[in-house]
């Protein structure tokens, strides 16, 4: 049975599996495949807390967007009226505009821009 064993010490921890011995970095988490006995020694640890079930059970801490997928957020919508608005910025501010703005975000910007 898979199990998330995290790490309450400040120094990492030799953890035996069921497929070799593995790391548990200092904080850090790992899931693992443990043994009934090695898994019972895990709970008596108060260097260690145990939790049964893997990823399957815990959500993903790097997943933002909850899509599957590790990293940022949603690209924005792609449209006409944002591909304008992307030229427009570029014509009027001289740079790029940043990938992730919506259409009401950049329009806010050259707005600013053109009030100076």
């Amino acid at each position: 049975m898979p199990y998330t064993l995290k790490n309450l010490s400040s120094f990492p921890l030799d953890i035996p599996t069921l497929s070799g011995p593995v790391i548990l970095p200092a904080g850090g988490e790992v899931i693992a495949e443990l043994g009934a006995v090695d898994a019972e020694v895990m709970r008596q640890s108060p260097y260690v807390e145990l939790t049964e079930g893997g990823k399957a059970n815990k959500p993903d801490p790097l997943d933002h967007d909850k899509d599957g997928k590790k990293g940022g957020s949603k690209p924005a919508e792609e449209s006409d009226e944002l591909a304008k608005l992307r030229a427009d910025y570029l014509e009027v501010v001289g740079k790029k505009p940043y990938h992730g703005w919506s259409a009401e975000e950049l329009q806010a910007k050259i707005d600013e821009k053109l009030a100076e």
